[in-house]
């Protein structure tokens, strides 16, 4: 999440849709005037039982928001009258796509060849003892109503983040660093690692965002490798979470 006072712009961030590489580009953009929520992970982190970030999901009024809060987080800590005021914006992206990125991320340290992406996903214990479900929806919705004035589609991101900087009035260029990204070969289509039946698992799980924004498994999209070239700079090193 981030609020800028200045241009009275919030930031709903979502996870899997280049939000690492757009906080850190209107961090770059806005300079002081961004207010940017965080969690910071030290080596002590694994033997504590609730750690920074479940904290900060848990109690954002006491120990400060994270940075993945839902939108009815954000509009407690800073009030209905500067939350229902400042233009809000999220970014979203075709669920079976986003799953398949979210499952190579969290898979990242097991061996090449026990990955299964169907396999997994079909297996009732994979689903229910692994971070495998995100909730994006609660991030730019309020129950079952859209909130976020604007949710930029995550396959016209360049043109969708223009159009947020011209409503505000940033004049600065967009160029985000590629971070958090590699976990899995991109020129292998998302779609060719679903069966039947983990695809219909995927369409029950986020059938509201399927519905408001008409994602498909099968759309005509461009391909990722146009918005990367024209909106990134890829870093050497990733960003610290």
């Amino acid at each position: 999440m981030l609020i800028s006072h200045k241009y009275k712009l919030i930031f709903l961030r979502t996870e899997k849709t280049a939000s690492t590489s757009l906080s850190a580009a209107m961090r770059d953009a806005l300079g002081e005037d961004a207010i940017i929520a965080r969690t910071y992970r030290d080596k002590t982190r694994r033997f504590r039982k609730l750690g920074e970030g479940s904290l900060k999901r848990a109690w954002p009024e006491r120990f400060g928001l994270h940075p993945h809060a839902t939108a009815a987080q954000v509009r407690r800590v800073y009030g209905p009258e500067i939350f229902d005021s400042y233009f809000k914006f999220a970014v979203e992206r075709n669920p079976w796509e986003r799953q398949v990125s979210l499952y190579f991320q969290r898979q990242r340290r097991r061996k090449p060849d026990d990955l299964d992406f169907d396999r997994d996903m079909r297996s009732w214990m994979f689903r229910t003892f692994r971070h495998v479900r995100l909730d994006n929806w609660s991030k730019y919705a309020i129950g079952d109503r859209i909130v976020a004035d604007k949710v930029v589609m995550y396959h016209e991101l360049e043109a969708g983040l223009q159009e947020v900087w011209d409503r505000v009035g940033i004049s600065v260029p967009i160029r985000m660093q590629l971070l958090n990204s590699g976990f899995r070969d991109r020129d292998t289509d998302y779609r060719d690692h679903y069966s039947d039946a983990s695809r219909r698992i995927v369409s029950d799980w986020y059938r509201r965002e399927i519905d408001a924004f008409g994602f498909t498994f099968d759309p005509a999209l461009p391909a990722l490798s146009q918005t990367r070239d024209s909106l990134y700079e890829r870093a050497d090193e990733p960003e610290p979470a």
